[in-house]
């Protein structure tokens, strides 16, 4: 009796090969939007934590300045300690009498040339406040 042997498969077919491409292409696109918004998130918070940082800095040289030392007005400093930040310091008198009072102070992060604020941070410093009662 003669036998016929089948040839051994030692590859893939083109349908396997097409059933593999789309398995693999309908797996990876939520993968690459989920990489995205994560890339995203990340600029996101590095951006939030810097404004946030460089505001502070600013209110605590406001607040080593004193109260005589702390002029009322709004300045606005460029590209603050060299970052590409904006930084908006907005000093209010609330309360006064004579020499002393309550001043408000705002100080506002913004990215440099966005009009986006990223933070806003607010204090008070006083000096002989007198209430009336």
């Amino acid at each position: 009796m003669l036998r016929l042997r089948r040839k051994e498969r030692r590859g893939f077919t083109l349908v396997e090969l097409i059933m593999t491409i789309i398995v693999v292409g309908i797996t990876a696109i939520p993968l690459s939007l989920l990489i995205s918004q994560h890339v995203e998130s990340t600029i996101q918070s590095e951006d939030l934590t810097m404004a946030a940082n460089l505001a502070r800095l600013d209110m605590e040289k406001a607040k080593n300045i004193g109260y005589a030392g702390i002029g009322t007005g709004t300045t606005t400093v460029t590209n603050y300690e060299g970052y590409n930040y904006d930084i908006t310091r907005t000093v209010d008198v609330i309360q006064s009498s004579g020499s002393e009072g309550l001043k408000r102070i705002r100080v506002e992060a913004k990215k440099a040339g966005s009009a986006t604020v990223l933070v806003s941070l607010v204090t008070y410093m006083t000096r002989f406040v007198e209430y009336g009662i």
